[in-house]
């Protein structure tokens, strides 16, 4: 294995140890946030990498100093000083996916940038950042960091082409194996700063699967054979499509994947996953973000069956397609009788994200073997009880098309699996339609002809 060398010149590279460096590099978040300039474009980490330290001082000399920053990130977690009402006039948000970001966004310095998420690295460094702060691991005895759960989210090149790199050392962040090409690690002697810091690191509870969610995960599981290479999104419908893939007795699984989480650290567990036939980092799990608890961290902490590599590789579809047999899992939200799937939006209001679901419907299919999963509820009740269809005629006015409909392939909800390639658009409706809830396929099918 290639050793890997510091790329970037720290404010006190070449002076003793990476020890003796580290000593000399220590400041706190008051001192950190005297090295930003007004005027400064900054990008941040996400999550747990959040810069909690530099977040709050800059924020209390922001308010009572005044003066004007942009921050470019994304996944903030909630409880960020910088995004505050009192903040408000003082900092520019742009992020490309919302997740507590929409909830903040009626305060009108929150913008979200369209962008798939392998883009992220190209993204940041066109807003030519003066300056990168994120959350490490503490050193190894190398006096390499890992930049750990989310910390992809801020990429090699961007790093090495900031003026000034910020690193916030928290004691509890895991080390996560990763090496080669793309790794995510970072020097001691690569950075301008360290704060160390402590306290709960942010978790994402896992969301458990209903009765729906089981049905479309058992669809999932017979569609997937043994010595797939999954890509599995979040909540209970991953979950659910792992505990199934269990019960169902599948084997050598392996596992490339944008976000890993506890259901996959499941799989892992029981043996189901073991990447002995995937031929991208054959024998590890490869992932860019790991979401979920400490349960999750413990495991992945040092574990040498994980690789974490940065998101532009992860996500590339050039590079998923390299494994056999890659079956991708995706959520939307809705999907029209002509196919096109929309997962990031009510209406006109942004709610998530492009993030990486057409990158992988994409590489999944130019994967030899491979097969793109869209995943949905049949329908959902609104507030005041009453039944939606989330197959619908057409697309709400305003709704984000996430997957076009020349990309989709397969459609489940708990209803069935509709193949759509290569269909005709009445072919593609009638198969839509018969896997829409029972309640609303007479009124669907009168919308066919209109098609």
């Amino acid at each position: 294995m290639e050793e890997l060398k510091p790329r970037r010149r720290g404010r006190c590279a070449g002076r003793g140890t990476w020890r003796e460096q580290y000593r000399a590099l220590q400041m706190t978040g008051a001192e950190a946030a005297a090295l930003i300039r007004d005027g400064d474009v900054l990008a941040f980490s996400a999550m747990s990498n959040w810069p909690r330290e530099l977040d709050a001082a800059l924020a209390e000399r922001l308010r009572t100093q005044g003066g004007h920053v942009e921050v470019d990130a994304h996944f903030i977690p909630a409880g960020t000083r910088l995004l505050t009402p009192e903040c408000a006039d003082h900092v520019t948000y742009n992020t490309n996916f919302f997740g507590v970001e929409r909830t903040l966004a009626p305060m009108g310095n929150v913008h979200y940038v369209p962008t798939h998420l392998s883009q992220t690295p190209d993204w940041l460094l066109s807003r030519h950042p003066r300056a990168a702060v994120l959350t490490c691991s503490p050193p190894d005895e190398n006096g390499w960091m890992s930049r750990s759960i989310w910390g992809t989210c801020l990429n090699r090149r961007l790093l090495e082409q900031c003026e000034l790199v910020l690193a916030e050392v928290h004691s509890d962040m895991p080390y996560i194996e990763s090496d080669g090409p793309f790794h995510t690690k970072l020097h001691v002697s690569e950075v301008d700063g360290i704060i160390e810091t402590s306290g709960p690191l942010v978790e994402t509870a896992a969301v458990p699967g209903n009765e729906a969610d089981r049905r479309i995960a058992g669809y999932i599981a017979d569609m997937v054979p043994d010595g797939a290479c999954l890509q599995l999104g979040l909540g209970g419908l991953a979950n659910a499509v792992g505990e199934n893939l269990v019960y169902a007795g599948k084997r050598d699984l392996g596992v490339q994947t944008e976000v890993l989480s506890t259901g996959i650290m499941e799989l892992m567990k029981a043996g189901v996953v073991n990447n002995s036939r995937k031929e991208v980092c054959t024998g590890r799990t490869v992932c860019a973000h790991l979401v979920g608890g400490q349960s999750l961290w413990d495991f992945a902490r040092e574990n040498a069956a994980f690789c974490q590599k940065e998101i532009d590789f992860v996500n590339d579809s050039r590079v998923i397609a390299q494994n056999r047999n890659v079956v991708s899992i995706n959520n939307v939200l809705e999907i029209d009788l002509t196919g096109q799937a929309n997962a990031e939006t009510v209406g006109s209001c942004q709610y998530s994200g492009t993030g990486g679901q057409l990158e992988w419907v994409i590489g999944s299919q130019w994967s030899p073997g491979g097969k793109s999963i869209l995943a949905l509820r049949s329908s959902y009740k609104d507030k005041a009880g009453q039944l939606h269809s989330k197959i619908v005629p057409q697309l709400a006015p305003g709704s984000v098309v996430t997957t076009p409909r020349t990309w989709v392939q397969y459609v489940v909800t708990e209803y069935g699996v509709a193949d759509l390639k290569y269909k005709s658009a009445l072919e593609r409706a009638r198969a839509l339609i018969a896997i829409a809830h029972p309640d609303f396929r007479a009124e669907l099918a009168a919308a066919v002809k209109n098609l």
